[in-house]
């Protein structure tokens, strides 16, 4: 009897995990540095780093350079009294790049920094949108969230919506882009999967995975089981597209 007590604790914290992964709050921007046009998106998120040295960092992020479109990631901290926001672009777990400016739905400027030769750009961000699930009432239509992993050709947007009413948002469809001219290559519809899309890992935009880069392989997590799962996307050669296997795969104990 003994010994099932740690696996029972062990997956009430998977449990627990999972229901607050849902807490998405995230502001998406369009600006530049310098002359160069970048978007950039934010996930406040406290009490997701537990390094000692990042105790007050409470931000994940993503940007990518639009006329490259290969996803950045970023993280760190948002002072709530002063709103100033510090972003460090991470590269090979080393903190290069800083982005420095005052948190706003509105407009906001501040500056881009390299830490290695302290050149510094100025940093223009016009306020998009907001995805914000806290609210049951309000309702959330087509909020396009830039995810993180992508193809060496392609990368993803997850269109997201809730009713009002439920507890959580869902990715209704991802839409595929080519990074060489930001045309849309193609959408990927999950409205006949049963359970719902995109909303399992606790970073918003962590929820597809490249698995496979050379078949161009994918994942799209999925809120099935007890764990949740995970839905998976081939490219198929002799059609050029990419095809959804629509029967979601449980990741864990059923």
């Amino acid at each position: 009897m003994t010994k099932t007590i740690p696996s029972l604790l062990f997956i009430l914290f998977l449990c627990i995990t999972q229901v607050q992964a849902g807490w998405y709050e995230c502001y998406t921007y369009k600006g530049s540095i310098s002359k160069y046009p970048i978007t950039l998106s934010i996930q406040v998120r406290d009490g997701f780093f537990g390094e000692k040295d990042k105790k007050d960092f409470n931000l994940i992020g993503v940007y990518k350079y639009d006329a490259y479109n290969t996803p950045i990631r970023l993280e760190g901290k948002l002072n709530r009294q002063t709103k100033k926001v510090v972003l460090y672009e991470v590269n090979d777990q080393k903190q290069r790049i800083t982005f420095e400016f005052e948190f706003s739905e509105k407009m906001s400027t501040g500056a881009w920094k390299n830490l290695s030769t302290q050149k510094t750009f100025p940093l223009h961000l016009n306020y998009v949108s907001k995805l914000i699930e806290l609210t049951p009432e309000s309702a959330i239509v087509n909020n396009e969230v830039l995810q993180t992993n992508s193809l060496e050709n392609y990368y993803f947007i997850g269109i997201y919506s809730k009713k009002p009413g439920e507890d959580r948002v869902h990715m209704d469809k991802l839409k595929i882009i080519n990074k060489k001219d930001n045309t849309l290559f193609q959408v990927i519809d999950f409205s006949s999967v049963e359970t719902q899309t995109g909303n399992i890992k606790t970073i918003v935009y962590d929820n597809v995975e490249v698995y496979n880069p050379h078949k161009k392989e994918f994942l799209v997590w999925n809120d099935i089981g007890r764990m949740g799962g995970y839905l998976t996307v081939a490219f198929n050669p002799k059609t050029q597209k990419f095809k959804l296997d629509p029967e979601p795969q449980i990741d864990g104990p059923e």
